[in-house]
């Protein structure tokens, strides 16, 4: 890896289009079937449980076989919240499939542990839901009112950074911490004023009734002059890295796949998700065509400008400490 500064943006197709001449095992489309008669590689690759973000590609890659397309032999292990953070953390699960650039990056990094941002999937995307009818238009109008939200994750850390973008200060607003699961609830029940969700969630909760977002994330490119957000993709320890670099452009093409079938096949990809998450077909499918999923496909090191606006917004509101050191991006390979 290399400390250079970034590169233009790398797009999905043109990345598995390139992939081949980069890997030292060669992909390839999937009608042709040469990694297919190889031995599989088997890899376990644990994420957040449906209905989280992390975890949507993992249904679509198993049905549609993108894993062995390009060589892998990939397990799934859903896992809760805690239990995937810890296990990250401590190295237990060395690859992480739902990997938060600034928990799982970040903040494992400040406690020691060296771990790689391979590539980025879904860039970030947050709102603040309201009902229909709700006097409140922007973030600034939040002020004395009663917001829900989960405290501990990323997606809040974001939101209070764009908060004090929009001259919100948070002190004025009743905030009531409360699980990830409980944001639809709370907000369905009329116990608050608004709720700091993401997708799939808000999809969700605009199902069930009169609800709206407040867009705030064009604050973003205004005060950073990057278009980017990296948020999450594929992280993994330092160790892993060395010890596996065969694998990782065969991660990047499975996963690539995967996101332009989803974007490209909205109703098949509904389909699917919804039925590995419980949710309801149209739904999911809607939510795709919205494309607040916020697929975005790159490597670590192509984004190096925005990603370092990540983190200097993770240390303005005091979520970092330190800036993590370049080498935790992880560039295109050669």
């Amino acid at each position: 890896m290399s400390n250079s500064i970034f590169s233009p943006p790398l797009t999905r197709r043109r990345a598995l289009a390139g992939l081949g001449a980069c890997a030292a095992v060669p992909l390839v489309p999937l009608a042709r079937p040469a990694l297919a008669q190889t031995k599989l590689a088997a890899l376990d690759i644990p994420s957040l449980a449906m209905p989280s973000l992390g975890a949507f590609p993992s249904p679509v890659i198993k049905e549609k076989g993108f894993d062995k397309a390009n060589g892998l032999d990939v397990t799934f292990q859903p896992k809760a919240a805690g239990i995937y953070r810890s296990d990250f953390a401590s190295g237990a699960s060395p690859l992480g499939g739902s990997g938060s650039l600034l928990i799982d990056v970040g903040l494992v990094s400040e406690k020691g542990a060296k771990i790689i941002y391979l590539f980025n999937i879904n860039d970030y995307w947050g709102t603040v839901a309201v009902p229909g009818a709700s006097a409140i238009k922007t973030l600034k109008d939040l002020s004395g009112k009663k917001l829900a939200a989960a405290l501990p994750t990323s997606n809040y850390a974001i939101f209070r950074y764009f908060a004090k973008l929009s001259g919100l200060d948070l002190s004025t607003v009743e905030v009531m911490n409360t699980s990830s699961t409980a944001l639809v609830p709370m907000m369905v029940s009329g116990r608050v004023d608004g709720v700091q969700l993401w997708e799939p969630a808000y999809s969700i909760l605009a199902s069930k009734g009169d609800y709206r977002a407040l867009d705030f994330i064009g604050l973003w490119r205004e005060s950073n002059k990057v278009a980017a957000m990296p948020y999450q993709g594929i992280a993994a320890h330092e160790g892993w890295v060395k010890a596996n670099p065969q694998l990782i452009p065969r991660l990047y093409a499975m996963y690539a796949q995967a996101a332009d079938f989803i974007e490209s096949s909205p109703d098949e990809a509904g389909s699917i998700i919804a039925k590995a998450s419980k949710t309801d077909p149209q739904t999911m499918a809607d939510l795709i065509r919205s494309k607040r999923l916020g697929f975005n496909m790159y490597w670590a090191g192509e984004q190096r400008a925005a990603t370092e606006a990540m983190f200097r917004a993770a240390l303005e509101i005091g979520f970092l400490k330190d800036m993590p050191a370049p080498d935790v991006l992880f560039d295109k390979p050669v």
